[in-house]
């Protein structure tokens, strides 16, 4: 079976903020979600049937930062506050994914949680537990 990744399925979108990219590797991916829109039913005998809306993959793509410095953990706040930027939810955005070479036109889906830990008290260090993006596209070439 050949390698696959998120590009092989996505078309090229332009992102609405493209100054910068978000390219801060994270610590971890801790997932890569991929869904289609499709309703389920079950059936009262238990026969499932799935209606398909969209044959579009969705994916999603949940990252954590632990122990990155002060600039970069600022760099991915800013991207989320800045009303010219991300601006929470609303625009997307051009990320650089750290393994497959690749970079998305994605979103935020969650609230931006930076935190500074016990463990890095003193040493300069941030940390970002858990942000979610929706990858809508591959970057335009």
């Amino acid at each position: 079976m050949a390698v696959k990744n998120m590009a092989d399925y996505l078309s090229e979108v332009t992102a609405d903020y493209t100054t910068t990219e978000l390219s801060v590797a994270p610590h971890n991916i801790l997932y890569e979600e991929v869904d289609k829109n499709q309703n389920v039913h079950r059936a009262d005998g238990g026969n499932i049937a799935v209606a398909s809306l969209s044959s579009t993959a969705l994916f999603k793509v949940t990252l954590q930062w632990i122990g990155i410095t002060e600039s970069d953990a600022g760099t991915i706040f800013d991207m989320w506050t800045d009303s010219s930027k991300a601006n929470g939810r609303e625009k997307t955005f051009y990320w650089q994914h750290p393994t497959d070479g690749n970079t998305y036109t994605a979103r935020f889906l969650t609230p931006l949680k930076r935190g500074l830990s016990s463990q890095f008290a003193g040493a300069g260090r941030r940390e970002i537990q858990q942000v979610t993006l929706s990858v809508e596209g591959k970057k335009p070439a």
